[in-house]
């Protein structure tokens, strides 16, 4: 399926949409995300259509990732749609023949999955599913509505397209499913926020949706469901704020205008081709200055106590 116009695009495969089927090439979250992150150089190279070819890649993407599978396997479950899985009954993939059979899954378009692992991610379905029905405002997450579906629109020349785990019928609910071996904590979510780029997700949805649904500009509210991958499976659903989601604005837009430039321009700068000072963390500054507040402790109690041992200044 080809995107041929702005819109929602219900039916499209996953394989349609990863691939680019934008009559142009087209921007999306991620791409923002590593433009920020890194440069646009290398927002061009993890474009489909845009990357430069790099022999050794396809080896790299068949290693098999256990977090990634079950991720992707808990997905495909609770959306009911998603990429094709192909079960392996095999404890691991050291035997030969599960190796055979993971590759051919690969060959075949298939996700690779070890039995152990998929029931996994039934597991954690079940156990959301059960846990948001006992949250209240969570009674149309991933139930009413439709999964992965993709919306595009064309801003002067320049395609964005997203695709949006579960939404709403009045497109005013988005709603995401992020798994992770880390902490879906409460005090734990913020920080998985700021390094997976949440925020600036739900922006690329807003500004998409918004243009393609102005009724329903500033009515949207913007939902990741945060689930840790092992037993109890316990998710906290995150509701991104207004002011993460102005930052989130701030960054999409940036991105946007510097994609664009450099699409026209066909430039694609790395980074700086300049000497460069770095800023010191403040965690490590404030490390140090700790440090040696600790050590001037111990000299005071030195200056007090003949049988002060040295050691003590390295001790802990």
């Amino acid at each position: 399926m080809k995107i041929t116009a702005p819109g929602i695009y219900k039916d499209m495969s996953s394989e349609d949409y990863f691939a680019d089927p934008a009559p142009e090439p087209s921007f999306t979250q991620s791409l923002a995300k590593i433009l920020i992150d890194q440069s646009p150089l290398h927002a061009r190279q993890a474009h489909p259509r845009l990357a430069e070819p790099i022999e050794g890649d396809d080896e790299e993407a068949e290693k098999y990732d256990k977090v990634k599978a079950i991720g992707n396997a808990a997905h495909a479950i609770m959306i009911r749609r998603g990429k094709k899985l192909a079960i392996i009954d095999a404890p691991n993939f050291k035997a030969k023949t599960a190796q055979i059979d993971k590759q051919a899954a690969i060959n075949s378009g298939a996700e690779p999955i070890l039995r152990k692992h998929y029931n996994i991610a039934h597991a954690m379905v079940q156990s959301a599913a059960e846990q948001l029905r006992r949250i209240h405002g969570c009674e149309k997450a991933f139930t009413d509505g439709d999964g992965e579906v993709v919306i595009a629109n064309c801003e002067v020349g320049i395609w964005l397209r997203s695709m949006v785990d579960w939404i709403t019928p009045d497109l005013r609910e988005v709603w995401d499913l992020k798994t992770s071996g880390m902490s879906a904590s409460p005090y734990a979510t913020g920080k998985q926020m700021a390094s997976a780029g949440w925020h600036l997700q739900a922006a690329m949805h807003e500004r998409i949706l918004d243009a393609l649904d102005p009724a329903g500009a500033g009515r949207r509210h913007f939902f990741y469901v945060c689930q840790e991958n092992e037993a109890p499976f316990a998710l906290t659903v995150n509701e991104i704020g207004e002011y993460a989601l102005t930052i989130g604005r701030k960054q999409i837009d940036y991105a946007i205008k510097m994609w664009a430039h450099c699409l026209t321009k066909n430039v694609w700068p790395a980074y700086p081709p300049r000497i460069i000072r770095p800023e010191l963390p403040a965690w490590a500054e404030n490390s140090w200055l700790a440090r040696e507040l600790a050590e001037d402790d111990v000299r005071e109690q030195r200056a007090l106590n003949k049988n002060f041992d040295p050691k003590n200044l390295m001790a802990g």
